[in-house]
């Protein structure tokens, strides 16, 4: 797979909004106070504080480049008091200017994987079935595994192939340099591991062709896998 284009970023950017759209008005106080194991320290409101945050700092010109833990922090202390109903309200204006900048190329496709990851650590916060489709799935797979790709590459580490078990993705590797490793697992399970949603002892028991012990802390882009398993319907 190629890099998205700005059209399929702005494509799942927006189906995501509207699942979580129509996910979060069936929502009661309590369920959106629960906690999501895939962000720590967050609730259901928390992530969707974030989601609504995004493109109202990247259309004021606050954000450039990777957002740090205190901005985003700072995101979602601002909006704690606001409901469910008022992130909605301040995200869904905003949803077509952000996708109008991804197809003129002005928006990167981590908009997209951020808003289809989020999506995910919801429903599997409130135990609600997988919505993410195959296309969306491949879609954060590889930019994730590119991401991956990288931050092995510059811990100078031999490349790492990854394969799903069930679908025909396979990462690509920087250079000419032959894979030191494989990991094997089911698509999804590539995509949770990749956004640093899954835990040590989970990666450890996926299918290792290689040694797995020195990609445990560059696997993901959000640095070192976490100690607590995290299990998701």
């Amino acid at each position: 797979m190629g890099r998205p284009t700005g059209e399929e970023t702005a494509r799942h950017y927006a189906t995501a909004h509207a699942r979580l759209v129509s996910l979060v008005a069936e929502l009661t106080e309590d369920e959106l106070a629960t906690p999501v194991s895939a962000t720590p320290g967050w609730a259901v409101h928390d992530v969707l504080a974030h989601l609504a945050a995004v493109p109202t700092d990247a259309l004021a010109g606050r954000i450039a480049g990777t957002p740090t833990d205190e901005f985003t922090a700072g995101q979602v202390a601002e909006r704690r008091d606001r409901s469910g109903a008022e992130l909605i309200a301040e995200w869904t204006p905003n949803v077509a200017q952000m996708c109008d900048g991804a197809r003129a190329d002005l928006v990167p496709p981590q908009l997209a994987v951020d808003a289809l990851t989020h999506e995910q650590d919801i429903r599997g916060a409130l135990a609600r079935p997988r919505a993410i489709t195959a296309e969306e799935l491949r879609f954060c797979t590889a930019i994730y595994g590119s991401g991956s790709g990288y931050t092995i590459h510059r811990a100078a580490l031999p490349p790492l192939r990854l394969e799903a078990s069930d679908s025909d993705f396979v990462s690509a590797h920087h250079g000419e340099e032959q894979p030191a490793a494989t990991l094997r697992a089911p698509e999804f399970e590539l995509f949770r591991t990749l956004s640093g949603r899954r835990g040590r002892t989970q990666v450890l028991g996926y299918d290792w062709t290689g040694d797995p012990t020195p990609y445990l802390d560059v696997l993901s882009i959000f640095g070192p896998l976490r100690d607590q398993d995290l299990h998701e319907a």
